[in-house]
């Protein structure tokens, strides 16, 4: 039996599109097809945890505050959040869910992710944005989207967060770093 090339070509094509999933659709970076699964990063319809933005200025009063010292659960019930997560973690711009999956330090079972942080093209002087997305048990629960030169939660060094995480303000540049 005997295929011309450009019936070979299509049928490959075919194969490509349907093993790469939800990574021809949208800017998600390049990794794994997705598992029929997805979270959307940007959707503030359902935040389970709490208001949106509400730990954002959270954050921002401690920083006006100069809080000395602050656990992560603290924060959290500041902003009127519920405690049902058990660890965030930083989601920056480019990165890939294999990313997401190591620095979760956990099962992370999703593997589709859409509405990513986006570089900040128009402005290069300008941090790009980032969210950090809190986890129950591997599963993407809720995240939370910082923007601005500097915003008031930094990871410090830190891969991810938990309730225990304890922050101190820094001065310098006027945020509330994890220890």
């Amino acid at each position: 039996m005997r295929f011309s090339i450009a019936r070979l070509a299509a049928v490959t094509i075919a194969a490509i599109v349907t093993c790469t999933g939800c990574q021809l659709i949208g800017e998600e970076p390049t990794g794994p097809a997705c598992s029929g699964q997805t979270f959307d990063l940007k959707d503030r319809s359902a935040a389970p945890l709490g208001p949106p933005k509400e730990l954002v200025s959270a954050f921002n009063d401690a920083v006006d505050q100069r809080l000395e010292s602050v656990t992560m659960a603290e924060m959290v019930n500041r902003a009127g959040w519920s405690d049902g997560w058990d660890r965030a973690i930083y989601f920056g711009a480019g990165m890939t869910d294999a990313d997401l999956k190591q620095m979760s330090g956990s099962n992370l079972e999703l593997a589709c992710f859409t509405g990513r942080p986006q570089y900040n093209d128009d402005n290069p002087d300008m941090a790009s944005p980032y969210m950090s997305l809190f986890l129950s048990n591997g599963q993407p629960i809720q995240a939370e989207l910082w923007t601005g030169q500097n915003p008031s939660l930094d990871f410090g060094g830190r891969e991810f967060l938990t309730p225990d995480t304890v922050f101190r303000f820094d001065p310098n540049p006027g945020v509330m770093v994890a220890e």
